[in-house]
């Protein structure tokens, strides 16, 4: 442990105690230093010189407030009198020990002993704390010290700048105090670190918890926190300390890169690497049943070779958004090129389907007329549905795909089933055309 330094004033004090104080046994880390005097007036100036203890012979006339002025409010005071009765409630109170003057000659090395070891640790434990707190107020992020009841015993700087509040304001408080949330708020658990508090609590071992926080000025926010349970001397949890890091920025970055990673730039739409991922997610997840309609923009080379490529780009934007108009509550990605998918995660009615193909078709064919640019485009669309998990997505988009392939060579600009044509299937598929 560091090195500690003790100054012990002694006033009035028989010499025998002086001899006892001075030949007490201290550890090595620790200096004593002693003065010794005849009086409190017979004392050097104390400006400047911590005193750890004052040991006083009440023969003189003194006053709290003079020894508080003198040596300082954290001084210990230990009254040395044979009569105890003589002094007033204030000066008993000041002191931490009486002891008696007389009549302990072979009592004051003992007396002596167990209080410089009580002085030394004192300044140990002072010492100890101050190291916790400066490990606490340097580590990054926030740091706090909970009881099982939820109280903060202690935070770190760090903590409080994130609540707005000074440490005083901080300290013996519960979470809903803290954060500014109401108590119906705090009780209903949402948002207020009790479900990770119950579960260090069930399983007490360092764990690492992702957490949402409901901050009453800066709203929602999420956290990454490391909490570890503490215990006492039997073993028993009294408590937890929570190292926490506020990743909402960091969170919301990376949601941006991963829906960027997942989306078409063009189209808005989900490109295709998302549609396979998202898609077998759901499955697993399912009952299995999907039906995918695979939609191609007929005439769109063309489009782009006369026209140039922001109005091929215009038409695929378009179609994206009428797809979403069509389709609202299904998963639509663009393929790449001008192929899209629709997958709806069930097997619709034959019925249900075609209105709404051909209300989709009613709204492409309307928004290619508006623009000369657009008037020879259209549509061709392959559909295909399974009811369980043993036909693969690759195979059912393989399907659909041949069912749209069907439709452009047979019937361009309309939709086909693929269970209407699967018999008809007895070519090879070369190329769209």
């Amino acid at each position: 442990m560091f090195r500690c330094h003790l100054l012990v004033v002694m006033a009035g004090m028989p010499e025998i105690a002086v001899r006892a104080m001075q030949n007490a046994n201290i550890p090595e880390n620790c200096q004593v230093e002693f003065e010794v005097a005849a009086s409190l007036a017979d004392l050097p100036p104390m400006a400047g010189r911590k005193c750890a203890a004052l040991l006083l012979n009440t023969v003189a006339d003194w006053e709290p407030a003079q020894i508080d002025a003198q040596f300082g409010r954290d001084t210990r005071l230990v009254i040395c009198t044979d009569s105890l009765n003589e002094l007033s409630p204030d000066k008993i109170a000041r002191a931490c020990r009486v002891w008696p003057l007389t009549k302990l000659d072979n009592y004051w090395p003992f007396f002596c002993q167990h209080f410089l070891e009580d002085l030394y640790k004192q300044k140990e434990l002072w010492h100890t704390r101050n190291c916790l707190q400066t490990v606490v107020d340097t580590m990054p992020g926030f740091v706090w010290f909970k009881d099982m009841e939820g109280r903060h015993l202690k935070v770190n700087q760090a903590f409080c700048e994130m609540v707005g509040k000074s440490m005083q304001d901080v300290e013996g408080k519960e979470h809903y105090e803290i954060w500014g949330v109401t108590p119906e708020q705090y009780e209903e658990g949402e948002y207020v670190c009790l479900e990770t508090d119950k579960a260090i609590a069930d399983n007490p071992k360092p764990t690492l918890f992702q957490e949402q926080v409901l901050h009453s000025k800066l709203g929602l926010r999420q956290l990454e926190t490391y909490k570890a349970p503490i215990f006492d001397e039997d073993g028993k949890m009294i408590g937890n300390i929570g190292v926490a890091k506020d990743v909402t920025e960091e969170y919301a970055y990376k949601e941006r890169i991963l829906l960027l990673s997942r989306t078409d730039e063009l189209t808005k739409l989900a490109n295709r690497r998302y549609f396979y991922q998202f898609v077998d997610m759901h499955r697993r997840k399912g009952s299995g049943e999907l039906t995918l309609c695979y939609v191609d923009l007929d005439y769109f080379k063309q489009l782009n070779d006369t026209f140039g490529h922001q109005y091929g780009d215009a038409a695929l934007m378009a179609i994206g958004e009428l797809l979403t108009r069509a389709f609202p509550k299904d998963f639509i990605a663009r393929l790449g090129g001008d192929e899209f998918i629709v997958a709806i995660f069930a097997v619709p009615e034959r019925e249900v389907l075609v209105d709404k193909l051909e209300k989709l078709y009613q709204s492409a064919r309307e928004f290619f007329r508006h623009d000369i640019c657009f008037q020879h485009l259209d549509m061709s669309i392959g559909v295909a549905s399974t009811e369980s998990h043993a036909v693969s997505l690759d195979t059912l988009l393989q399907r659909s795909d041949n069912a749209l392939y069907y439709t452009k060579k047979n019937n361009r600009g309309k939709y086909t089933f693929y269970e209407d044509i699967k018999d008809k299937m007895t070519f090879q598929r070369e190329f769209h055309q």
